[in-house]
């Protein structure tokens, strides 16, 4: 691999804060480097997905890639498109009735849950709970971007942030809204803490929407390729008593049972919509091409 590829993968595999559609551009920039050299592709495909094995649209892409050029500008122009696209639907989806304030409850960073939320703000009363997203504090940022734009924001940590669900009259709609990096028909991967979170919401008979645009969807075949990344364990505790392993899981599968609907930038998708969905998002790849990229992360 040549050093400018090397070191913009280095870059990917080294971001700890950014969502999955804020890293897709880097990816999508690497890939186009190596393009025409199929054995540079190759490894460039396989370590763009490795940077960071959860987001699925870092595989898709790779695996657009491996499918050729027109392949690939293809996936970047509804990539491209869907942001807004989804943002149109989070408004219907998520819009209370009319004069009732909303109240949107959701963990960590999520540059689409930004969009979504700030798009239903301009169109109705929203209120925004939001965790700290630990170790690395994504939340924060997702707090001061939303302050930023003119919303108020309730910010709590980890542990705390189910006692923001709050069904009921009084406090108007509450939904909890969740970003994604990877969305199968089974599962959804989002940052560790969004199981806990949704499953109180489910508890309390709050929904729980998910937003992801369809560049974040595999079938069991591509899902099989992603992995739960584990970060440094230093930062949770730099030095740990004698006996005591530290874990530090980045993100988790949520059940699908837990989830009320996905929102994407082709509509509100619930029950057998999301499977359907997920097929067709990885109809174009061949088992034979899937084989050959797993077989690649394996021997690397």
């Amino acid at each position: 691999m040549n050093e400018t590829i090397r070191a913009a993968v280095e870059r990917l595999h080294g971001d700890a804060t950014s969502g999955a559609s804020e890293l897709l551009p880097a990816a999508l920039a690497v890939l186009r480097l190596a393009a025409g050299e199929p054995r540079l592709l190759d490894e460039a495909a396989r370590e763009v997905g490795r940077a960071q094995p959860s987001m699925a649209c870092l595989w898709n892409a790779a695996l657009h890639a491996l499918a050729g050029t027109d392949a690939l500008e293809r996936f970047d122009l509804r990539r491209r498109r869907a942001s807004a696209l989804l943002a149109r639907v989070a408004v219907g989806a998520l819009r209370p009735e009319e004069g009732r304030p909303l109240r949107v409850v959701t963990c960590s960073f999520s540059s689409t849950v930004r969009s979504c939320v700030r798009a239903v703000a301009a169109a109705c009363e929203v209120r925004v709970a939001c965790a700290e997203g630990r170790p690395a504090l994504e939340g924060r940022r997702l707090a001061a971007d939303l302050a930023a734009a003119g919303l108020s924001v309730d910010f709590y940590s980890d542990a705390a942030i189910g006692s923001a669900i709050v069904p009921g009259a009084g406090e108007g709609e509450c939904v909890v809204l969740l970003g994604a990096d990877a969305v199968s028909p089974g599962w959804v991967i989002n940052k560790v803490g969004s199981g806990m979170l949704a499953a109180a919401a489910a508890r309390a008979g709050v929904p729980v929407l998910v937003a992801a645009t369809r560049d974040k969807f595999v079938d069991a075949r591509v899902a099989a390729l992603l992995d739960i990344e584990s970060r440094d364990a230093g930062s949770v505790w730099e030095d740990p008593p004698a006996r005591v392993s530290v874990r530090n899981p980045v993100f988790e599968r949520v059940p699908m049972d837990v989830i009320t609907g996905i929102v994407t930038d082709a509509g509100l998708l619930t029950g057998g919509m999301v499977g359907e969905a997920c097929r067709a998002a990885s109809a174009p790849f061949s088992d034979a091409g899937i084989a050959a990229l797993a077989r690649s992360v394996r021997r690397s």
